[in-house]
């Protein structure tokens, strides 16, 4: 079982199996032609600022480009599939080329998660 570690931010998801958890976005992304996700993340919420980037030609948005991996994952998480089914779904993808699926996904939900891109809930019974 796979404990959630770093990601105690949240106390209800201390004693939690991360493969058990359910992922979910907080940011918008785009996805380019060869299928790699950039994650937007809003520079500001202040519409005073918004309105000078605006008039200084500045992008409202910070960008993150993902990798092969990174993709397949972000492109996953759907709100509904818990952890250990995104890594079931990487497993079939990727095939031998990516091994130890679980712990790799989940140190990358883990920065997701503490740079707020993500957030858990738990999978309603």
């Amino acid at each position: 079982m796979l404990k959630m570690g770093k990601l105690r931010k949240d106390k209800s998801l201390k004693n939690s199996n991360v493969l058990e958890l359910v992922p979910e976005k907080l940011q918008g992304f785009e996805v380019s032609d060869l299928g790699l996700v950039t994650i937007l993340v809003p520079r500001t919420n202040s519409a005073f600022m918004l309105r000078i980037m605006n008039r200084l030609k500045r992008s409202p948005n910070i960008t993150i480009d993902l990798d092969e991996v990174g993709s397949a994952v972000w492109l996953a998480i759907d709100g509904k599939s818990q952890t250990k089914d995104i890594c079931v779904k990487l497993e079939q993808k990727f095939g031998d080329k990516f091994s130890q699926a679980p712990e790799r996904v989940v140190k990358f939900l883990s920065g997701l998660y503490h740079n707020k891109h993500i957030t858990f809930k738990r999978l309603e019974e």
